[in-house]
């Protein structure tokens, strides 16, 4: 670069550069414009003016200023690596890795562009080419621990995990660096170790107690042991480290809400949003935040009110919400209602108004994301992308895997993007099945939209879209010409660019399009092949402590489907059998657990019964026990408003019967269908008496429930298994796919 041009004092520029070192960047900068009013040609000062003007966040005018640096000086190694940083943090990929190739190039055996290199490559989903880079730069730094550990990252992001593992470790006998035992540590929490996971996790902690996001690691370690004191003390920890860091704020927030302390997350996310008013996060927490548990029928009113209000006020706000980068806009547009459809209400306009929102603030901030996109033209196969972040054994991976395994391989090519680094059988079994699968977890959201973009989808299925902030983001682009929700989470999406929903034809009532915003489409039966549950071994109650001598009554639901119109048909059923006993699962959290049994006590109160004599609560369990539980009881309950669907699908694999009340919309007629497709409509209640009737005389009746529980078992052939939906759903692409082409 120029050196010493100019005949002005050097006074001002040293002040400049004191100010920079000091962290006063407003100040340096205005020091620096200064002194280039009579030194333009000083591309040394123009590039510390870029430095300063990056480090505050205003990244335009960095980029202007390295141009400057460049016009004077021309490309020097150092400011070609600025310019690839700035670049990368307004979201231009391509030009920033280019930009960092050039200054290795101009400066061979220098390893920081490589590194920067790599990590944009990562970003753009090239993961690959990233480890070739980081490879180079080893090879010329061997002792640079950080380049070892960003080799795990992408070792990671190729599914070499055992490889990714022993570069963290390597990294490790370099130099003890936190972020690589906070690495070792995830890839534990995710290999369900969770004895190294804490082991790693803390010495990350020790080394850099500043760390937010090993705090963060330990508390999602102690929230998956159910530890709801020390998940709290963590995400204070981190929250306390960083008090202006909107993100952990945020995520402190979410803790708050997760354990039904939704009045203090509301505040949290009040507090981030007045100091950050262009906080997206904050702003929809502190307006559309929902409890898990609500005390009373006049509740759910009020809260649902409470959320209509807050959506109008933030549609309002609309404009506000601007991001620098699709990065940010992606971190920032993670919502989903969750909580909404289980109020057992008609949620289209709700859910409308919502996806109009979002529409507006992506339509601003990603704008090439939000446009219609041309059909490709047509191909050997059609290209059918599945984005999930639940493609592991759990009720969304039971439910949909066969939408991929069991898809004809000969017209359609499947590509699959899963979001969680949880790994199981599930998992596994989409992996073989598909031609592509792109474990995309710890990506950033707008690098995954970058991926599913660059493979040319004719059609693009989210099959639990609702139950993850990320994926209901994605879902908000238009990344396919084609896009589908499925039942996963069954209640319409709302947003314009999903356009249908695939449900299940035995469950939806008559007319049912008019709850939702996409087109529906009902497939046959259960609308998927869903395997028998595996029910291995004998069960005994004992094995639980379940009590032989009472009639056990299974309400397996999750406390937050089970609203309080409910409260009054169980106390009802048990007072009308003095031997019976509920039996539930405990909350995640415990206090979510205390809430409910709290409403419910005043119900049985009501009947003169006792809630602690006439209940059991089990503690959570892997689901082969679980499915041995339902051997153990001798009915199950169905709830009112959203019934049992993975639950109830146990329960007739256990050949327990099930009695239900169906409901308005499909979420409350899932075991309905079931039940009248195996042909056993007696199970099926008219209204409440009948409801409480039916499964007295069943639960008592031990020759009734014999039969019925032989019945269930023959009809098993009619439910599980079935390829029928199967070729449906194939017709339905080709026939949607053919439709976007004209």
């Amino acid at each position: 670069m120029d050196a010493g041009k100019g005949s002005m004092s050097a006074d001002p520029l040293r002040l400049a550069q004191e100010s920079h070192r000091q962290g006063r960047f407003t100040e340096a900068i205005e020091r620096y414009a200064t002194f280039l009013d009579g030194n333009p040609g000083r591309g040394d000062v123009w590039h510390m003016r870029a430095m300063a003007e990056h480090q505050s966040g205003r990244l335009e005018a960095s980029l202007a200023s390295v141009e400057h640096a460049i016009e004077a000086s021309g490309e020097q190694p150092a400011t070609m690596l600025l310019r690839g940083m700035v670049l990368q943090d307004r979201g231009d990929f391509e030009s920033a890795q280019a930009s960092f190739a050039r200054a290795a190039e101009l400066r061979p055996g220098w390893a920081p562009p490589l590194a920067n290199r790599a990590q944009v490559l990562m970003d753009l989903g090239r993961a690959a080419e990233a480890l070739e880079v980081l490879r180079l730069a080893a090879s010329i730094d061997a002792s640079n621990p950080r380049v070892w550990n960003n080799m795990g990252l992408a070792l990671m992001a190729l599914d070499r995990t055992d490889e990714a593992l022993k570069a963290f470790v390597h990294s490790l006998g370099i130099a003890p660096i936190a972020i690589a035992h906070y690495n070792i540590a995830r890839i534990h929490h995710y290999r369900d170790d969770a004895n190294r996971a804490f082991e790693h996790a803390r010495e990350a902690v020790r080394l850099d107690p500043r760390s937010v996001d090993a705090h963060l690691l330990l508390g999602d370690l102690y929230h998956k042991r159910r530890d709801e004191e020390n998940t709290r003390r963590s995400y204070q920890a981190a929250a306390q480290i960083a008090p202006g860091n909107a993100r952990v704020r945020n995520a402190y927030a979410e803790y708050l809400a997760a354990s039904s302390r939704v009045e203090e997350a509301r505040d949290e996310y009040r507090r981030v949003a007045q100091a950050n008013p262009g906080d997206l996060r904050a702003a929809l927490g502190s307006r559309l935040l929902l409890p898990a548990v609500y005390r009373s029928d006049e509740d759910v009113e009020r809260w649902r009110e409470t959320y209509a209000r807050g959506l109008a006020e933030i549609r309002g706000e609309e404009q506000r919400f601007r991001f620098a980068t699709p990065r940010e806009t992606m971190l920032q547009a993670r919502w989903t209602n969750f909580f909404l459809a289980y109020q057992g209400r008609d949620d289209l306009a709700l859910q409308r108004e919502f996806g109009a929102f979002m529409h507006g603030v992506l339509s601003r901030n990603v704008p090439g994301w939000m446009q219609p996109r041309n059909a490709p033209a047509p191909r050997g196969r059609m290209r059918v992308g599945f984005a999930s972040h639940f493609f592991f054994n759990c009720t969304a991976g039971r439910y949909f895997s066969s939408w991929i395994t069991r898809l004809d391989r000969s017209r359609f090519e499947t590509f699959v993007y899963y979001t969680n680094e949880r790994v199981a059988e599930d998992t596994r079994a989409i992996m073989a099945a598909c031609d592509t699968f792109r474990h995309v977890a710890g990506r950033t959201f707008d690098a995954v939209a970058r991926s599913i973009e660059a493979d040319r989808l004719d059609a693009l299925v989210f099959p639990e879209l609702g139950m993850h902030g990320e994926t209901f983001s994605l879902a908000s682009l238009r990344l396919a010409p084609v896009q589908a929700a499925g039942w996963g989470h069954p209640t319409t999406t709302g947003l314009a660019n999903v356009d249908y929903f695939l449900s299940s034809q035995a469950m939806e009532p008559e007319g049912a399009q008019r709850f939702y915003s996409e087109e529906l489409v009902p497939l046959p039966g259960l609308g998927t092949h869903y395997a028998v549950p595996d029910l291995r071994g004998p069960s005994k109650r004992s094995d639980f402590g379940l009590p032989d001598g009472a009639t056990l009554y299974l309400v397996p639901q999750s406390m937050f489907k089970i609203l309080p119109g409910n409260d009054a048909l169980l106390a009802r059923v048990m007072a009308a059998d003095p031997r019976g006993k509920l039996v539930f699962f405990g909350a995640q959290y415990p206090s979510i657990t205390t809430a409910f049994r709290a409403r419910l006590a005043d119900a049985f109160a009501g009947q003169g019964l006792s809630l602690a004599e006439r209940s059991i609560v089990l503690p959570y369990m892997q689901h082969a026990e679980y499915l041995r539980v339902n051997s153990c009881c001798d009915v199950m309950l169905d709830t009112l408003h959203w019934s049992g669907g993975n639950t109830s699908l146990d329960a007739f694999a256990a050949g327990l019967p099930v009695v239900t009340l169906p409901g308005a919309f499909m979420r409350g007629r899932q075991s309905a269908g079931m039940l009248r497709m195996m042909g056993l409509e007696e199970l099926v209640a008219k209204d409440e008496d009948d409801y409480a009737a039916k499964a007295v005389a069943i639960a008592t009746d031990a020759e009734r429930r014999a039969e019925l529980s032989r019945r269930i078992v023959a009809a098993h052939p009619v439910l599980f298994q079935r390829d029928e939906p199967i070729r449906a759903l194939e017709s339905f692409l080709e026939r949607a796919i053919a439709k976007s082409r004209g």
